[in-house]
């Protein structure tokens, strides 16, 4: 099975968010209104890359935390901040917001998401395909923000 323009564009909202690309979330918003993503729909895909770009920073903050040998309670007094991200404990999605969670987790390099989703996705019935057309979107998407912040240089 591949993926139809609908759920393309939905995977893309995501992966937009997650590789924090401001023109491809607007690109990709627009595009999946016109696939036919309702605003809830559109603001799901947003959550999901938001979810898994925090647990992502969670992760890294962990193992920096980790090699400079300090503890969260020693990072809060430095930088004032103390969150940390919860997508690690969301139970698995749909087949497409699983898909989307593999992309995003591929957009921020996190390897511990991209397992996690990766495994996630086959379970809710996605193919081996599907999953390299979604990482395949990321891909793409991560490149068209590289080269537009690389314009403003």
């Amino acid at each position: 099975m591949t993926l139809n323009r609908k759920d393309k564009e939905f995977i893309s909202v995501g992966v937009s968010v997650a590789a924090g690309c401001k023109r491809c979330f607007e690109v990709h918003v627009e595009e999946g209104r016109f696939q036919g993503l309702t605003e809830d729909e559109l603001a799901h895909s947003m959550n999901i890359g938001l979810q898994v770009r925090e647990h992502a920073q969670a992760i890294a903050k962990e193992h920096g935390l980790a090699v400079l040998g300090l503890k969260l309670a020693q990072l809060v007094t430095r930088t004032g901040e103390d969150k940390k991200g919860g997508e690690a404990d969301a139970p698995p999605g749909t087949r497409i917001e699983e898909l989307t969670a593999v992309a995003c987790a591929f957009a921020v390099n996190c390897e511990t998401s991209l397992e996690r989703h990766q495994a996630n996705a086959r379970t809710a019935g996605a193919t081996d395909e599907e999953i390299q057309e979604a990482v395949r979107i990321s891909r793409f998407i991560k490149g068209k923000a590289d080269s537009l912040c690389c314009k403003r240089i």
